[in-house]
């Protein structure tokens, strides 16, 4: 990707704010600075004022800084067509905005488009690519996902393995569906005994999840870590979530997935500091054969949904609309 350059203003404030702590050094003066000085030091650089762009350069500026909605994207699209950007540098923002809002259908869906201006493609109208092997990495990249969903194992190899090989710098966005494709294949053969107890966080009171699941259809369980950066985000999710799960008569659980005195203390810390704490047990995984093992739990927060025989329903994030659908798939009919 294309690297900018940090504005002189920011630059300049850096060398003058090692040159203070130089002298500080020199004169043997503790490295602190009392907060009016400091006041006066920033009242020295003042700030620059907004640059005003010129029409095209603005709306390419929009188009890329990925807009938090697909409403917004269509209106900087239309920004920058009437601005005259091609038709490249648009499907790059595309690109950008659907892998940063996990859409792979639509990243699916942009295969053709790749393939379309293959022949064609600029590297001086690329804001994204570097060279060309990372522009042919991305068409492989869509091929692998589109492998995937189908369950290709084979074509989803071939396709990942040529995306990796073209552009090894974007290594840590396509290994990831490495371990979803074998993530979907665990679960399609395992299942999960939900007999066993499970230790209460608060008090360590035994809990047996076939117990918690009772005579429900489904059991959602919640693996989290005080540890996860997503932590408070899954809580708000899972929140959301709530009213689905009571309509549907769904159980609920959260399992932490580690039960040493560190995080467990910071678990319960986190817990209290909740306003609206999820319904459903707070629990600690096992140590052996623990659940976040046999379910493959590579990041965290996940969900997963368990029929009553322990079949795997759904592994993943909890703000999916995938899970919403398979909870509304198993609503009970009334005759």
């Amino acid at each position: 990707m294309k690297t900018k350059i940090l504005p002189v203003v920011l630059v300049y404030s850096c060398v003058l704010a090692f040159s203070a702590l130089a002298q500080q050094a020199d004169q043997g003066q503790p490295d602190s600075v009392d907060s009016d000085a400091a006041i006066a030091y920033e009242d020295l650089i003042p700030e620059p004022p907004p640059l005003k762009l010129p029409p095209r350069e603005a709306a390419l500026d929009a188009l890329m800084s990925i807009p938090p909605s697909s409403e917004e994207l269509k209106a900087t699209i239309v920004e920058a067509q009437k601005q005259g950007i091609p038709e490249q540098t648009i499907t790059e923002a595309r690109f950008l905005f659907y892998v940063e809002h996990k859409e792979e259908q639509a990243l699916i869906d942009l295969l053709p488009l790749w393939q379309k201006l293959e022949k064609t493609f600029s590297l001086d109208e690329s804001e994204i690519f570097a060279t060309r092997e990372d522009f042919l990495a991305v068409i492989e990249f869509s091929r692998a996902l589109q492998a995937l969903k189908a369950k290709d194992r084979a074509n989803f190899k071939k396709a990942i393995t040529e995306a990796l090989w073209l552009s090894p710098a974007q290594a840590s966005a396509f290994t990831p569906y490495i371990e979803k494709m074998r993530i979907e294949e665990h679960i399609e053969k395992t299942k999960i005994d939900l007999g066993g107890m499970l230790s209460e966080i608060n008090d360590g009171e035994p809990a047996e999840l076939k117990t918690i699941l009772g005579d429900k259809p489904a059991l959602l369980l919640h693996f989290w870590s005080p540890w996860s950066p997503d932590c408070e985000t899954s809580q708000v999710s899972l929140g959301d979530l709530s009213p689905l799960l009571k309509e549907n008569n769904i159980a609920l659980a959260s399992i932490l997935i580690d039960g040493r005195s560190e995080i467990l203390a910071e678990a319960r810390e986190f817990l209290k500091a909740q306003d609206k704490p999820i319904s459903g047990p707070q629990l600690i995984d096992r140590m052996k054969n623990s659940f976040a093992s046999q379910l493959r739990l590579t990041d965290m927060p996940t969900v997963v949904l368990l029929s009553p025989e322990g079949k795997i329903l759904y592994h993943g994030r909890s703000e999916s609309s995938l899970l919403r659908e398979k909870i509304t798939s198993l609503r009970v009919k009334k005759p």
